[in-house]
């Protein structure tokens, strides 16, 4: 089978990109479209087979915000070649717009619908961009929005990452859920470990984004006075940290190594977001870490923090709940989808 795959870009370590990573792992040899590689801030991506669209010229310091207008016509520009069988793309944003030819099936990886085109479009208009500049970019958005749903039509066949975003899917997309298989993402669980004694902080871990809803976590440890260390980076980070008590601490990114370390010794991990499916969560299950997702309000969190500090967990059957996630599962289920994709064709 002739395979090619894409993704948006390559400028944090994500759950999105882990997935790519397992993609990688299973067709080594399959050429990778995307808009861009930030070496800087990713590193390298040693034999990879990567094709970057003319975005990458473009690519100075933080740029890549200021790119938005492009993405569609960028992923128009990346033509995958007509001999290609199947196209497997793992998208959050406009990849999908990428050049196929008609014989060339199409399957989606979708990490969620673009947040700031659909149900975050409003609050994106009010918090990240100036008041002058807001009806010019809600004319953007509807615009992109109109051309995000003609590429979504494109596609053959969907995975969704979580029963959220196969609900997203649906609504924004028009994709029946009977359509649309659910497939979470992977997680190494025999590389986690879990100590027997953990320490005395709760951990936050995600990109530090409006919709990442850290605020929630930052003022429910401010209420209840537990350490909580948050870790992770993002244009959010500054307002964070002028709310946040000395009890919660900010970390900025940190290494797989170290977050495998904080893990396993953290007494849980916290996760406000109404997320697509947050791989950290079942990282931290592999760790022997309880998770609290609860209600996005500062009340409700911390008196869920507080519950689950007074339940007794045992590691050994938190990490068995997290094998559901493993890697060998994950690769055997997108091998199935796929396979089966090529096999029907062009729908």
């Amino acid at each position: 089978m002739n395979l090619a795959l894409a993704h948006e870009y390559f400028v944090a370590h994500g759950g999105a990109e882990r997935v790519v990573e397992v993609f990688h792992d299973m067709w080594p040899e399959a050429p990778l479209y995307t808009f861009f590689h930030d070496r800087r801030r990713y590193g390298d991506l040693p034999g990879w087979n990567l094709r970057t669209s003319y975005l990458q010229w473009l690519l100075l310091g933080e740029s890549h915000c200021l790119l938005l207008p492009l993405y569609p016509n960028a992923a128009r520009a990346l033509r995958v070649p007509p001999e290609t069988d199947v196209a497997l793309v793992s998208t959050s944003g406009f990849i999908k717009e990428i050049g196929l030819a008609d014989r060339t099936v199409a399957v989606a990886y979708c990490h969620s619908p673009t947040r700031y085109l659909y149900d975050w479009s409003e609050r994106y208009l009010q918090e990240e961009v100036p008041q002058p500049l807001v009806p010019l970019v809600r004319d953007l958005l509807g615009r992109l929005r109109d051309g995000d749903q003609k590429a979504a039509r494109r596609f053959d066949c969907w995975m969704a990452n979580s029963t959220a975003v196969r609900g997203r899917i649906e609504t924004y997309y028009g994709v029946t859920a009977s359509a649309i298989e659910i497939v979470h993402p992977p997680v190494d669980v025999a590389s986690f470990a879990s100590n027997d004694e953990r320490s005395d902080f709760w951990l936050f871990v995600g990109r530090l984004s409006a919709y990442k809803r850290a605020d929630v976590a930052v003022r429910a440890f401010n209420d209840i006075g537990m350490r909580l260390l948050v870790v992770g980076e993002g244009r959010e980070r500054g307002a964070l940290e002028r709310m946040a008590s000395e009890n919660v601490v900010f970390t900025g990114r940190a290494d797989d190594a170290t977050l495998r370390s904080l893990l396993a010794s953290a007494r849980g991990l916290v996760f406000p977001a109404e997320d697509d499916f947050g791989i950290v969560c079942a990282e931290a299950l592999a760790s022997g870490a309880p998770v609290v997702v609860d209600v996005p309000e500062p009340r409700a969190f911390g008196e869920g923090v507080l519950r689950a500090e007074r339940t007794r967990f045992e590691p050994k059957a938190l990490r068995d709940s997290a094998r559901r996630f493993d890697v060998p599962r994950f690769r055997e289920r997108v091998r199935e989808i796929v396979d089966d994709a090529r096999r029907r064709g062009r729908t």
